[in-house]
């Protein structure tokens, strides 16, 4: 668990999730933590997407089937596309993005992203606000959640790994949480 900002994220469940995500003030804060939550994609390269690896019409607010995250935009420089998930869709279809540009603008400088920082604040007053303070959550939770909850559901870990871009099993597995009651499960029916 993160401790004073050291250590690995707690990773977020549905029930975090939401709770997080209903007390953002601004739509574009929710749908950052939305897109996070449903690709498992890291932070930093949510915030060098553009508008046109998300949507196919950003005018008529109509979203791509697949998300596109550039090599250039990721830790790996590998390129990765993933299915739009069902919600996620319908959080993309309801969000005005801009025309063009970044899909996360930067609120002082068009040319420029959201910055890391303006999103880990609003990220941290929203989970003040949920009353989770101090329960080691940070932007990085919601990619933990999703690989944690693909574990979770039986998937293999190639799949999971492909999804996430890992490049070595061993790095992905730092982000698998086993919970009380898995640990029960596996006891329960051995």
């Amino acid at each position: 668990m993160k401790i004073l900002r050291v250590g690995q994220a707690t990773p977020l469940t549905q029930t975090t999730f939401n709770q997080i995500s209903n007390q953002f003030v601004a739509d574009v804060y929710k749908l950052f933590l939305a897109i996070s939550w449903y690709t498992g994609e890291r932070p930093e390269a949510i915030l060098r997407i553009d508008v046109s690896h998300v949507y196919q019409n950003p005018i008529t607010r109509q979203p791509r089937d697949t998300i596109l995250y550039p090599g250039a935009n990721r830790k790996d420089r590998q390129t990765r596309e993933l299915s739009i998930h069902r919600a996620l869709k319908l959080m993309l279809s309801a969000y005005q993005p801009p025309e063009s540009g970044f899909l996360f603008p930067s609120l002082y400088r068009a040319d420029q992203h959201l910055s890391r920082q303006a999103f880990d604040k609003a990220f941290r007053r929203a989970v003040k606000k949920a009353g989770l303070e101090n329960q080691g959550f940070s932007p990085y939770s919601a990619r933990r959640g999703f690989i944690t909850r693909l574990n979770e559901q039986g998937y293999d870990v190639k799949l999971i790994q492909t999804l996430t871009g890992h490049r070595s099993i061993s790095s992905l597995m730092r982000y698998v949480e086993v919970s009380p009651s898995q640990l029960k499960n596996a006891i329960d029916n051995f």
